[in-house]
């Protein structure tokens, strides 16, 4: 039970680090040392069914309630349906910060730049730059969606692209959302649905559906790269990881909160940097890595 509940946090990590742009749920895996799991699950997912389903369901049980508890509070924080930038941006931004540095000493002891040379060294760096440059691209105008035929058909591609950056640890899906125009409508959906308006799910339906075959579909593919070519594709990772705190800060919105930070401001973003690297750390130590994960090293 006290492992079940500790999956479930895990994955509630991953839901809210969703749906904030410039934070990948794939990085909160890595973070708290469920990543290898994930992958190997969603992988199996036809061959070893019940197994893999019973290792997954607390985790997917998390995300659900990360994704649709916190949707409404975090576009709050973050003041994603505002005007104005709320000073609470700030530290909950150093919050998923700190996520993410308390879990790079278990993904820096995957990294082995002795073995991987330098092809791994211009993986790590290639990847590095990537994460930081997506900031730096002009979001378009937030695009409108009906309930229409053609409007669910769109929102399964949305999601399998969606997906497939999640999945990957230091791209954010909702920063590729964001890029695509579609972030507002996928959270409004989200708030509707939990405020009881349930023609929401004409939108999160085949957006969920997209999500699962993005998932199963990218998951082969960092199954085949981790058994075949476990140090560069750490290298990549590591380069992802590394970078998504300083593509986080690099955001418009979190700089011109720099500019308007009080005292008080900087010393709650002190808090929650120590607050999430200990709660990342803490659920890492706690993770005991399931025995099938060892084919993914084979």
């Amino acid at each position: 039970m006290l492992n079940w509940i500790l999956d479930a946090l895990r994955g509630m990590v991953m839901g809210i680090a969703n749906i904030i742009p410039g934070v990948s749920g794939g990085t909160m895996a890595v973070s708290m040392n469920i990543y290898d799991r994930i992958i190997y699950d969603a992988n199996n997912i036809f061959k070893k069914f019940k197994a893999c389903i019973i290792d997954l369901l607390p985790i997917l049980v998390g995300v659900l309630v990360g994704l649709f508890a916190f949707a409404a509070l975090v576009g709050h924080l973050l003041g994603t349906n505002s005007d104005t930038v709320p000073l609470t941006r700030l530290p909950t931004n150093f919050a998923f910060i700190g996520l993410i540095l308390g879990g790079l000493p278990p993904i820096y002891k995957r990294v082995n730049l002795k073995k991987a040379g330098i092809p791994g060294l211009v993986l790590f760096i290639a990847f590095f730059v990537v994460v930081i440059g997506l900031p730096m691209l002009v979001a378009p105008e937030a695009r409108t969606v009906d309930h229409s035929f053609g409007t669910m058909l769109l929102m399964i591609p949305l999601g399998a692209i969606a997906s497939a950056t999640m999945v990957i640890p230091g791209v954010s899906g909702s920063m590729i959302l964001m890029l695509l125009g579609y972030y507002d409508s996928v959270i409004n959906a989200m708030n509707e649905l939990r405020a009881g308006d349930f023609s929401a799910l004409a939108i999160l339906l085949p957006y969920v559906i997209g999500l699962l075959i993005g998932i199963v579909s990218i998951a082969k593919l960092m199954n085949f790269l981790l058994k075949k070519y476990p140090e560069h594709t750490f290298c990549a990772i590591f380069g992802l990881v590394i970078g998504s705190p300083i593509a986080l800060l690099m955001q418009k919105e979190n700089l011109a909160c720099f500019e308007i930070a009080t005292f008080g401001n900087y010393v709650a973003c002190a808090i929650c940097l120590v607050a999430g690297f200990l709660i990342a750390w803490l659920l890492g130590r706690l993770e005991k890595p399931a025995e099938e994960t060892a084919s993914l090293k084979a």
